[in-house]
């Protein structure tokens, strides 16, 4: 059970989970009792000790018992009555994260759109991305391919699309400047989408 840590270098003041599973696709995160759990379509990032920052998207977030054998029941109860009356609910429950890998820091520092060559260690540390940190996954936006081609299985994939077009948006500032590479990346994924001009536009209606 993951509760409270002690923070020993810069990198990790920004945490909200640890890697509890790991694989060159994807990683599963349990999030801090403390944290928010980012949201579906986010970015998040993870420094391997002595190695370079990987980078993925958001594709499932869950909340469930620890014991799987004990589901989760009806009470009845306020937030504020649940707080007083059972407080130890919640120290039952538990969030985690299912993040698709899709890039890389490379030996230069530059980020490589493409699987990283190792999964994160178990209990790296998990962290959100910043605005700066999303303005890198830029054009010609190659990540939008693997999203298409190999998507998660268990998530409808165009529903992350418009999670990532509105990251992509917000990160560049919204109405301030994110209008230009929400078009560019639009065009890309028109590209993917084999001129499915349909399916793009039910896509793009969603992002703003």
């Amino acid at each position: 059970m993951i509760h409270d840590r002690t923070h020993t270098m810069a990198d990790e003041t920004d945490a909200v989970g640890e890697v509890i599973e790991a694989t060159t696709r994807q990683f599963v995160a349990e999030v801090y009792e403390e944290a928010d759990a980012p949201d579906f379509g986010a970015w998040v990032r993870v420094g391997p000790d002595a190695a370079p920052m990987l980078y993925g998207l958001v594709s499932h977030v869950e909340t469930g018992s620890y014991d799987t054998n004990r589901q989760a029941v009806a009470l009845g109860l306020s937030p504020e009555e649940r707080a007083q009356e059972m407080p130890m609910v919640d120290e039952l429950l538990r969030t985690t994260v299912r993040v698709q890998m899709l890039a890389c820091q490379g030996a230069t520092g530059d980020v490589r759109q493409t699987l990283p060559p190792q999964p994160p260690d178990i209990h790296d540390f998990v962290a959100p991305c910043t605005d700066e940190d999303v303005r890198a996954f830029g054009a010609p936006y190659d990540f939008l391919r693997t999203l298409v081609e190999h998507p998660d299985p268990d998530v409808p994939v165009d529903d992350l699309l418009v999670a990532v077009l509105r990251g992509i948006y917000a990160a560049h500032g919204g109405e301030r400047g994110g209008r230009e590479p929400l078009v560019q990346a639009g065009r890309a994924l028109s590209r993917l989408l084999d001129d499915d001009h349909e399916r793009l536009q039910s896509i793009l209606r969603r992002v703003l």
